[in-house]
């Protein structure tokens, strides 16, 4: 029995994980995520590459992702998310520098996959996301919306400011000042990162322990501690693909990414088509950014007292509507109009399939389960960027792709209906 003293601080340690959570979350996505998109057009000029083709080096990023998801939320499940993330964040930094030294397109596809995705993988998401649901039951919702709400802020804030920087210095050097960026600040905020509160003598959402936790409980047995509240048993990696639950969910998740990162990775391309700047393209994608907070802190704390599954659909109907009218909108201030209303539904829909995850599977295999969910989710997120930009490079518009993303919202819609909470499984003793 190994005695573990609990942290003897005022506010629940919990929180601090939520704070440096959403601030690696901030630069994955103001620096990875939305980031790439003001390098979009800078180096597809400098290169002359086609917008389809670059398209392409985002779209095999999350196919990398897809195929090393299951192995990463293995890792943070077995290893805990600090030494991942001590990992990841050195790795993401390195690959945004070396990004500055690329010289071909063979070269951009290795550095921006195996180095700032991985990195991003390793460093960002998957971690922060499984710290979070560990540590957090009743509240989780909260919790991961304040997680997700880093990416948003992220956006706001350092997008413009690397929109900025490209047009001023040029995107080689942008690059450079974002990976020292994250060297500086990320490694610090990583090493504040728990794995789960039981091993510190504590218990998910601050409440007190009964007595010692005995650290020498295997990860298996842990697994099937009936200790959630909302999932009464875990379910194991394994357990959980064998639910129709899963698949339903994954494809749901899968046909929104189609949505989510097609407009992402060619918003800022959209909006200098249309006669705005490399900088203000930037801005106003870090606009919407920073409007989804509403939907990531609003819609989960809904998503606690609601059937996620049904405010999920509604949000995603929602997201249709607005991408079908952004295709045929002509008003600069119709378009506005959309993208807040587009920005809203997208913040709610990357927070509630997280906490709707947990609940329906549990907390302990949560990375696992997550990366395998990434692996299902990886058609989308090809598909998207790549559709996109064909339809642009055929019809040197984005109409066609727009129609094409509000057609898959509605799709993700039905989809998530059919994800109902699956049965615990069977265990001896149960």
């Amino acid at each position: 029995m190994l005695s573990v003293r609990p942290f003897r601080i005022r506010i629940f340690y919990g929180w601090w994980i939520v704070g440096a959570g959403a601030i690696v979350m901030a630069l994955g996505g103001g620096l990875n995520f939305y980031g790439f998109s003001a390098f979009f057009v800078p180096i597809s000029e400098e290169f002359g590459w086609s917008r389809s083709v670059l398209s392409g080096v985002f779209a095999l990023s999350r196919l990398e992702g897809g195929l090393l998801g299951p192995v990463e939320g293995w890792l943070i499940d077995r290893f805990g998310p600090r030494k991942l993330m001590l990992i990841g964040m050195p790795l993401m930094g390195l690959g945004f520098i070396l990004l500055s030294r690329v010289n071909s397109l063979f070269m951009l596809f290795m550095v921006y996959i195996l180095a700032i995705t991985v990195g991003a993988g390793l460093g960002t998401f998957a971690p922060a996301g499984a710290a979070a649901a560990n540590w957090f039951v009743k509240k989780r919702g909260r919790a991961l919306g304040v997680i997700m709400s880093g990416v948003a802020l992220g956006g706001g804030l350092l997008l413009p400011v690397i929109g900025w920087w490209i047009t001023r210095f040029g995107w080689r050097h942008a690059a450079v000042a974002a990976g020292i960026f994250i060297l500086i600040l990320g490694i610090p905020i990583a090493s504040i990162m728990r794995h789960r509160p039981e091993q510190y003598g504590l218990l998910p959402d601050g409440e007190q322990p009964s007595n010692e936790i005995d650290d020498s409980i295997s990860h298996e047995k842990l697994g099937a501690v009936n200790s959630d509240p909302i999932a009464p048993v875990e379910f194991t990696a394994r357990e959980s693909i064998k639910t129709s639950a899963f698949w339903f969910l994954g494809a749901s998740l899968s046909v929104r990414s189609l949505t989510t990162t097609g407009l992402t990775i060619h918003f800022v391309a959209m909006m200098v088509d249309r006669g705005f700047s490399l900088t203000l393209g930037s801005t106003l994608l870090g606009m919407v950014a920073l409007i989804s907070v509403i939907g990531r802190l609003g819609l989960p704390w809904i998503g606690d007292r609601l059937d996620k599954r049904y405010l999920m659909a509604i949000t995603y109907v929602v997201m249709g509507i607005s991408m079908v009218g952004m295709a045929y909108a002509q008003h600069t201030l119709w378009v506005f109009v959309l993208l807040f209303i587009y920005s809203v539904t997208y913040g709610g829909i990357i927070v509630l399939p997280l906490s709707l995850q947990a609940e329906y599977f549990g907390r302990y295999s949560f990375a696992t389960v997550r990366g395998v969910m990434n692996t299902v989710q990886t058609s989308g997120m090809l598909a998207g960027p790549i559709f996109a930009g064909i339809v642009y490079d055929l019809t040197k518009s984005y109409d066609i792709a727009f129609m094409g993303f509000g057609i898959a919202s509605f799709l993700a819609a039905l989809l998530i209906i059919g994800a109902r909470r699956p049965k615990s499984p069977y265990r001896i003793g149960y």
